[in-house]
């Protein structure tokens, strides 16, 4: 190789050591600031990710309190709507008293014995009442088919309820019975879920003697 051509090889190599000394702290700096940038991205992301994340959990809701707020979860019986309790809270309840009289009575088989029953409840209607008589028979026993109740119940109103019947009935057979009078108030017999309801019994008691 001539001198001439020594020297143009040297030139060209200096020159492109020169350029790759200058490009590359360039190229370095260029890839940091796209970095910087593409970090500054993400972190403003993921910020915004997790303002969202917080405000979503302050409002996520129970089923039990969506459907509150729906009003399907008043007066319910759904399992789903939470732990029954009332609200607003109803007031003390007013005792319900039942009566049977006289409390002793007497008469002869094949005849009738007759004897007053009643019931009274200052805050709820009497829904229902039955009567057996101590010889295996019964007047009106009615059936009872309680629901369990969930979520929020609102009271009813409350009403004055009174009931009052004189029953007649033969016993066949001397002996003493004992009759029980009973009574349901409240909003049904089936089912009471009336806070101011509740169940009373009386009783009497019944000699009978030979004819």
């Amino acid at each position: 190789m001539s001198p001439e051509k020594r020297d143009h090889v040297r030139r060209r190599l200096r020159g492109e050591r020169e350029r790759a000394w200058i490009g590359a702290p360039l190229a370095r700096i260029a890839f940091v600031a796209v970095a910087v940038s593409l970090i500054a991205t993400w972190t403003t992301l993921a910020h915004q990710a997790g303002a969202s994340g917080r405000h979503l959990a302050t409002h996520r809701s129970t089923p039990a309190a969506a459907k509150a707020a729906t009003g399907t979860c008043v007066n319910s019986f759904d399992p789903s709507c939470g732990a029954f309790h009332w609200d607003p809270k109803p007031d003390a309840n007013q005792s319900m008293t039942t009566s049977v009289s006289p409390a002793s009575v007497s008469g002869f088989a094949g005849e009738n014995v007759s004897f007053d029953a009643a019931a009274v409840d200052p805050d709820a209607v009497i829904a229902c009442h039955w009567v057996l008589f101590g010889d295996e028979e019964v007047a009106l026993i009615p059936p009872v088919m309680l629901r369990h109740q969930y979520g929020r119940w609102t009271p009813p109103a409350k009403q004055r309820g009174e009931f009052h019947l004189t029953y007649a009935h033969t016993y066949s057979k001397p002996g003493t019975y004992h009759v029980q009078f009973g009574a349901r108030s409240g909003n049904g017999c089936e089912s009471n879920y009336n806070p101011y309801g509740e169940e009373s019994v009386a009783t009497a008691t019944v000699t009978i003697a030979a004819s």
